[in-house]
């Protein structure tokens, strides 16, 4: 009974422990500050942006502001490194060409009502949901988060 109640006590102090860390799974992953541990390709960078864009669209297109343009990187999405080369390139390529024609739809409602710029904003987010359901999904619930309701 006793030796229960000690590893009981001790399997506690270890998830407490655990639970009360100040290192998170992504700090104790990082190469030199990188979020991936395997040091992050070209493309994976480019679409850090394309998220912290569609994250500023958001925001602003909920206060009622304006769009903010889009990142001039997005223009190298079809030439990029990627984390993995042997990816289908043609259905890549596909979803590449479909955000970036996208990207041209939502420039142009800048000064379309509201509707038409949320709804060209919720196109863009679709496209990534899209592209990374075939593609890496690790990042399908910060792009679920893009959504504008």
């Amino acid at each position: 009974m006793i030796k229960k109640a000690i590893c009981l006590c001790a399997i506690g102090a270890i998830l407490i422990a655990g639970c009360t860390s100040t290192n998170t799974n992504q700090e104790s992953c990082s190469k030199d500050g990188d979020l991936n541990p395997n040091g992050s390709s070209e493309l994976s960078l480019i679409m850090r942006k394309m998220a912290a864009h569609l994250a500023e669209n958001r925001d602003a297109l909920k206060a009622g502001k304006g769009i903010i343009a889009a990142p001039k990187e997005i223009d190298n999405l079809l030439t990029a490194k990627k984390t993995d080369e042997d990816i289908d390139k043609t259905i890549y390529d596909g979803y590449a060409k479909l955000y970036q024609q996208r990207i041209i739809e939502f420039n142009e409602t800048a000064d379309a009502p509201d509707s038409l710029k949320i709804k060209a904003h919720n196109n863009l987010v679709s496209t990534c949901r899209d592209c990374h359901s075939n593609f890496c999904p690790g990042p399908m619930v910060v792009i679920n988060q893009l959504d504008i309701k």
